[in-house]
């Protein structure tokens, strides 16, 4: 099995030294890009820090069972969309790895684990 491709990413650099980094999930059918977009118009300006990069990873386009198998940008796929149904698991299991992956790449560059903070953007009716 080939390894996952690495999430596309819209990133905001802290204006000095790099200490801490915050991953911002998109909601279902957006992208990074469309989340930062999305901040930027409630703020008035990038969601930028100091010492803390921001980035806005894009969920890879995978079907999306509740779109009748369309695909689209979401983290994992779902049976249906209610409070009561299961996950599909297989598919958090990729989200996850993914994720980890940009973990490890922000460790790599010298941020600690316990510096990394993960954001979702939640709409609720």
């Amino acid at each position: 099995m080939a390894a996952p491709a690495a999430l596309q990413r819209s990133v905001v650099s802290p204006a000095g030294r790099h200490t801490a980094s915050l991953i911002f999930l998109h909601g279902s059918g957006d992208t990074g890009q469309g989340a930062r977009a999305w901040i930027k118009q409630i703020l008035n300006q990038d969601m930028a820090f100091q010492h803390i990069k921001v980035i806005y990873p894009t969920a890879p386009a995978r079907p999306y069972t509740p779109m009748k198998g369309a695909f689209s940008n979401v983290w994992f796929d779902r049976y249906k969309i209610c409070n009561d149904c299961p996950e599909h698991i297989e598919s958090i299991d990729s989200m996850c790895q993914g994720l980890t992956d940009l973990i490890n790449d922000e460790v790599k560059n010298g941020i600690a684990k316990n510096r990394i903070l993960i954001g979702k953007r939640f709409i609720c009716n």
